[in-house]
């Protein structure tokens, strides 16, 4: 059987808030479903084998599984299944008992019962864990004890989590439904709780047992359904919640990854930097009780040590205005239909607005600002608010506008500055006093310009910061 190690605290609270100080000394762990109260012995805790024993359903023990896979996602820690006996007992046991009211763990020790979890027998509470309800909260959150973390709400050990982050939201390990709550209970809706480990669950057993950067670490794309909740992995469905709720944190181990919320229909809020928060649609979010809703759907999990890997790269907007926020790589971020607000933040970002009037804001980085679709000044202006010349491009699709050239840089005879054409060579115009964006079809004026962007007023332009393409 594995041992015991201490805990060396973090100087995040809230990281060690949730840690009990000990851990297993070993990454290869080993579990198991006893099916008889004489695999645990005579003098065994407080004698849950005594008190209506009964080994999990298949469907419970399926559900231990896969939050031993969501543990092994995130850290370096393996699981194996083991047959228990009398003779060989695994590091993590789970069973069921009339013992405990509810459910209880023993934390890692080197007594028999350490790291062993229990389920109340009668009642039927814990019969049926199905993501988002309950009994799958309790499952995962009973779990994380038996690997070293504590209630985030209580001072034992390095002390609580802050009371910004005490809540379900960032932690399974309290009890605490929203920041702020007074009571020790959970207040959520039926179908509202946890859908898998929060950041800071992340965070801390990243601490204990270091992060897997081998998880999902080539190029994923990630999507979500509108309609029931379920994650998609490239393209394959993950098993939907019990209800259409999204409630859950993300950790991708390396790659250029996507967020590909194109088949939403609601506006949604898109912020791809750790810890931030996206939100699908209102439908969507977890009822915490008290009149509060989850600040978001799908959470991002913090990064371990600085390490950018675990970053998601990408976001595709849906069909309304929606709001996407990058983070410190490079991003592209795609508004789709609507009129969206695209924000790249660090990093050399490219951004497409699409169809509607969008509002797109490179940060800092040299910056891409792609327009390929149908210029049309009434339903398809953007706002570039801060182009740099020495730093950012425009990108201007060929297909949509018109004999600009082959693909490559602008050719200098078709940009022009001033407030119209001036001669049949001119395609796009910069006006410097009003900083309009115009394409003409011809340069002649029987094809009207057309406006399609707005840039800031006297910037030095040239065809140089244009691309084709």
């Amino acid at each position: 059987m594995a041992g015991m190690a201490p805990v060396v605290r973090t100087t995040n609270q809230d990281i060690d808030g949730i840690l009990s100080g000990l851990r297993w000394d070993s990454l290869d762990l080993t579990y198991s479903f006893p099916i008889a109260a004489t695999d645990y012995g005579t003098a065994y805790g407080y004698g849950e084998a005594k008190n209506n024993f009964q080994p999990l359903t298949s469907f419970q023990s399926a559900t231990v599984r896969k939050i031993f896979g969501m543990i092994s996602d995130v850290t370096g820690l393996k699981f194996t299944e083991i047959q228990e006996t009398p003779a060989l007992q695994a590091d993590l046991r789970l069973a069921r008992s009339d013992e405990t009211g509810s459910a209880w763990t023993y934390f890692p020790a080197s007594a028999p019962e350490g790291g062993d979890t229990w389920f109340r027998t009668s009642g039927g509470w814990f019969d049926q864990p199905v993501s988002g309800n309950y009994a799958y909260y309790v499952f995962i959150h009973e779990v994380l004890h038996g690997i070293g973390l504590k209630h985030g709400n209580e001072t034992s050990s390095f002390g609580a989590m802050t009371t910004e982050h005490d809540s379900m939201e960032y932690s399974l390990t309290t009890y605490r439904s929203y920041v702020g709550a007074s009571g020790l209970h959970v207040e959520n809706e039926g179908w509202s709780f946890g859908q898998t480990l929060m950041m800071y669950d992340i965070a801390a057993l990243q601490r204990m047992y270091g992060a897997n950067f081998s998880t999902r670490n080539d190029d994923t794309i990630y999507c979500w359904s509108p309609t029931t909740g379920e994650a998609f992995i490239d393209g394959v469905g993950q098993g939907a919640p019990g209800a259409n709720r999204i409630f859950m944190t993300l950790w991708d181990g390396g790659g250029n990854d996507t967020f590909d919320f194109s088949n939403y229909r609601t506006g949604l809020s898109v912020d791809l930097r750790p810890g931030e928060w996206s939100t699908t649609s209102t439908a969507q979010l977890a009822d915490l009780g008290g009149g509060r809703s989850a600040r978001g759907t799908i959470a991002n999990a913090l990064l371990y040590d600085g390490d950018p890997r675990s970053l998601i790269e990408n976001a595709l907007g849906g069909r309304a205005g929606d709001a996407l926020v990058g983070n410190a790589a490079a991003n592209r971020l795609k508004g789709g239909a609507g009129g969206d607000r695209l924000s790249g933040l660090d990093g050399a970002d490219t951004l497409h607005g699409g169809t509607g009037k969008d509002v797109l804001i490179g940060g800092q980085g040299r910056d891409v600002f792609v327009f390929d679709t149908k210029p049309k000044k009434a339903v398809n202006l953007d706002h570039v608010l801060d182009f740099a010349v020495t730093d950012d491009t425009i990108h201007l699709e060929n297909a949509e506008f018109l004999h600009l050239g082959r693909a490559g840089r602008l050719p200098s005879p078709a940009f022009w500055t001033g407030a119209r054409a001036h001669d049949r060579s001119d395609r796009v115009i910069y006006d410097r006093e009003t900083g309009a964006l115009y394409y003409d079809p011809d340069g002649t004026g029987a094809c009207s310009q057309i406006k399609f962007a707005q840039l800031s007023k006297g910037l030095k332009m040239t065809a140089g910061d244009f691309r084709i393409i």
